[in-house]
């Protein structure tokens, strides 16, 4: 049995690692939600993963929508907040599926999700929620100039092989592929756009195309070894363009630059090798030595009170290395003497995030009369808090009662006892990738009640968050 569970085990890690490497493109800027389904779910998956790309819609309104599951299923189908019907999303292996969406002027700028149905073999059903945010659009489409066929197009980019015939996205239209056409590569997600023969842009699995990273790659080493730093920094940066994945190409951008005398570039570079691996020795050690640069910089800084520049150099040992709990302590220190006093509170509830129970942080909160509890959130789309709602006032407690009923009898029980409270209704906030659900009333004295639930929605499990929620699921 033991055998048994320890080879689950190395198939979870196994599929896991698999699956969050072949995601391309910019990490930061992916929404992802992922692990195994829950016991009591529709479907029994090792591991799922869902993505949308990117987690903030800027200028060109399409994004990439995937989901890879660690055994085959049938379908799966999209929705969207702002759209009920469905899209298909498209699979060689019934494991990865992607397709890429056009967003419509209905969706308007600020939260949106997009809701996965994954359907079985056997006909379970599962679903997976992804949120995506859609930023002001501040350009105007520019229409393709007329270039004749064979002209190449005047534009940046790298050249891409196609593999083996294909289908690409081209507007609206799809467009058929032949091995060994060449296109310029000019931006890249789980799927690349590309500048075709014609001069026509549109998008093509990356799956499809040879890269020439690893070429980058080499000569970007051989410049360096000639201490030719510049040049390397350009070779090093064409192939983690082309292949974000690539660890040891953001590390050796990272010392060309810092050889180069750039050490805010540096910084950059080596805080993208760490979060594709935050154990890679070689990318800690270059980490851990340009932030204690920093630190001490951003100290002589603020004795000198050169507070500005202070700010600059703590934020960037900071995202060298998040745990330094003084460093976030000072950081805050340095933004109120600018007169920042709420920067200097985002910076503390920064600090909480690497260490919730910091004295130092609560104590910094408390002193400039700010609630460390009241974390910023983000807001709820309509259709998720809705879907939120419903499953808690649907949860039932121990006793066989639906929430929803609990609370109003707890309610009429209060009142019949001559205790006076308002009823203030339901608030809904995100906690993470869940949502705190909660009741609130007021007392006459002005104090506030409340009855919390956390919920996952894709789940639907439902956990009490406080005593007088647990004491309602265990009583009534």
């Amino acid at each position: 049995m033991k055998k048994g569970w320890l080879a689950l085990l190395f198939l979870v890690l196994a599929v896991g690692s698999v699956f969050s490497l072949d995601i391309s493109g910019d990490r930061e800027n992916i929404s992802l939600k992922a692990g195994p389904t829950e016991p009591g779910e529709g479907l029994s998956l090792v591991w799922v993963e869902a993505i949308v790309y990117p987690k903030t819609v800027k200028d060109e309104k399409i994004i990439s929508l995937g989901v890879r599951t660690a055994s085959r299923v049938k379908e799966i189908q999209a929705t969207f907040d702002f759209s009920a019907n469905p899209i298909n999303l498209s699979t060689n292996d019934n494991m990865s599926w992607s397709t890429t969406y056009s967003l419509p002027d209905t969706a308007t700028v600020g939260v949106h999700v997009v809701r996965y149905k994954i359907i079985g073999k056997s006909g379970g059903v599962i679903q997976r929620t992804v949120e995506f945010f859609v930023e002001k659009q501040s350009w105007v489409p520019r229409a393709v100039s007329s270039i004749n066929k064979g002209e190449k197009a005047k534009t940046s980019g790298w050249p891409l092989t196609v593999t083996s015939t294909c289908t690409a996205l081209s507007g609206q239209a799809t467009r058929q592929l032949t091995t060994g056409s060449i296109l310029i590569g000019i931006s890249k997600v789980p799927w690349y756009k590309v500048i075709f023969d014609d001069g026509k842009e549109g998008w093509v699995s990356a799956a499809y195309v040879k890269e020439p990273t690893e070429d980058y790659f080499y000569m970007g080493f051989r410049a360096y070894q000639a201490k030719k730093y510049s040049a390397a920094v350009k070779y090093y940066r064409d192939a983690v363009t082309i292949n974000p994945q690539l660890i040891k190409g953001y590390l050796w951008l990272a010392k060309s630059y810092s050889a180069d005398g750039d050490l805010v570039s540096a910084a950059e570079a080596i805080k993208q090798a760490l979060q594709l691996n935050p154990r890679d020795i070689n990318s800690r050690v270059v980490a851990n030595a340009l932030a204690k640069r920093f630190l001490s910089q951003a100290n002589l800084r603020y004795r000198a009170k050169r507070y500005h520049e202070a700010v600059a150099s703590y934020r960037e040992a900071l995202a060298l290395d998040p745990n330094s709990t003084k460093a976030w302590v000072d950081l805050g220190e340095s933004l109120l003497k600018l007169g920042l006093n709420s920067e200097a509170r985002d910076a503390w509830r920064e600090g909480l995030r690497f260490d919730p129970q910091n004295s130092q942080l609560l104590a910094a909160l408390k002193i400039k009369g700010v609630d460390p509890n009241s974390l910023a959130v983000g807001p709820v789309p309509s259709m998720v808090a809705d879907d939120s709602l419903r499953i808690v006032k649907d949860e039932k407690t121990s006793k066989g009662t639906r929430i929803e009923a609990a609370i109003k009898s707890v309610i009429s029980l209060t009142k019949s006892v001559g205790t006076p409270i308002a009823e203030k209704g339901w608030k809904i906030k995100r906690q993470g990738e869940k949502f705190l659900v909660s009741y609130l009333c007021e007392q006459s004295g002005g104090g506030l009640e409340s009855f919390d639930w956390m919920v996952d929605i894709d789940t639907k499990r439902v956990a009490p968050h406080n005593d007088n929620a647990r004491l309602l699921m265990s009583r009534w």
